[in-house]
């Protein structure tokens, strides 16, 4: 960790900036982990506008068809690739808060700045039952900061509401939350709610600027969990790295007009689908493929991409001039 036990909120504020994007995970013709295609795809990633730490095994990542070994393993790589040079959140989220706290421990062993955990993701869940999870896996992995997740998609089926996350502010190794609401009221509730304490951080840019407009004093400098890096531009249309640069010198102005672009893009890609509650992990994969990613196919399980859907995408794609023809 590159902080002392107990200091990772002010760190977290003090030194994340840009985005910290999705990672891919590339499987081989046999569907074996594709160590080196991972390594591709923390260099490209990290390589693209605006893109300062990695975010990892968020659902585009599909961590949960991987064996435990297979965890371990990418994260291993994951941080041997980037060797220190950017910030690393891991994410540990498992519905056994012991096998969660364990995914933690080893991030933190081999040098993550930071571990992600969602609720618990299956079975029957409250309010008390998913406090006593946090508060499980809070006491069992040391100093290293942990980032709670807050959404409103379906696909989780369990909204950690802000004043459940005001409950777990105790556990110092809180440190932030990333909400992903897709709601500007409850993205405020959030900010106004807890946000004075810990980082509230968003994967989307209109409510990362919704945040820097109103609530200048507490919101982060920080995007995290997003891949619209990945998708809404290219070196020649910088779009993402020109949002977080108007940003950073608060010429709003700017800032929104990048914003929209980003958006009139994202609504026909990745959008639509979080519209109908769920990341169409498939769809995403072929996309990122296209775009320079090292993919191969999804795990059995995971929809596949559609073929008339990633023509659609592909569409797009040409038409904002991210996609030769």
């Amino acid at each position: 960790m590159r902080y002392a036990a107990g200091e990772a909120r002010d760190w977290v504020r003090a030194t994340l900036r840009g985005y910290l994007a999705v990672l891919y995970t590339p499987f081989d013709d046999s569907g074996a982990l594709d160590e080196e295609g991972l390594r591709h795809n923390v260099r490209a990633t990290l390589a693209l506008p605006g893109v300062r730490g990695l975010s990892v095994n968020s659902l585009h990542q599909e961590f949960w068809t991987l064996t435990d070994a297979e965890r371990f393993r990418l994260v291993e790589v994951v941080l041997e690739t980037v060797a220190g040079q950017a910030p690393v959140v891991i994410g540990c989220t498992d519905p056994s808060a012991a096998k969660a706290a364990a995914y933690a421990q080893h991030a933190a062993a081999y040098g993550a700045d930071l571990v992600m955990v969602w609720p618990p993701f299956y079975g029957p869940r409250s309010a008390a039952g998913v406090r006593d999870y946090y508060e499980y896996i809070a006491t069992r992995i040391g100093g290293i900061g942990l980032i709670a997740y807050s959404t409103t998609l379906s696909e989780l089926g369990f909204y950690l509401a802000p004043e459940q996350v005001a409950a777990l502010l105790p556990l110092r190794q809180l440190c932030a939350v990333q909400n992903t609401t897709l709601n500007l009221a409850q993205y405020a509730a959030m900010m106004e709610r807890v946000g004075a304490e810990i980082a509230v951080a968003t994967s989307l840019e209109e409510y990362h600027l919704h945040g820097q407009l109103a609530y200048p004093d507490r919101a982060p400098g920080f995007l995290i969990g997003s891949s619209r890096p990945i998708f809404c531009q290219s070196a020649a249309h910088p779009h993402c790295g020109d949002f977080v640069a108007a940003v950073t010198r608060r010429d709003f102005v700017a800032a929104a007009a990048h914003a929209r672009t980003i958006m009139a893009i994202a609504d026909q890609l990745q959008s639509r689908y979080f519209a109908r509650g769920f990341h169409h992990v498939g769809v995403f994969k072929a996309m990122a493929g296209l775009l320079g990613m090292r993919t191969g196919p999804v795990r059995p399980g995971v929809a596949p991409c559609d073929p008339q859907e990633l023509a659609e995408c592909m569409a797009v794609l040409r038409e904002f001039g991210l996609l030769g023809n």
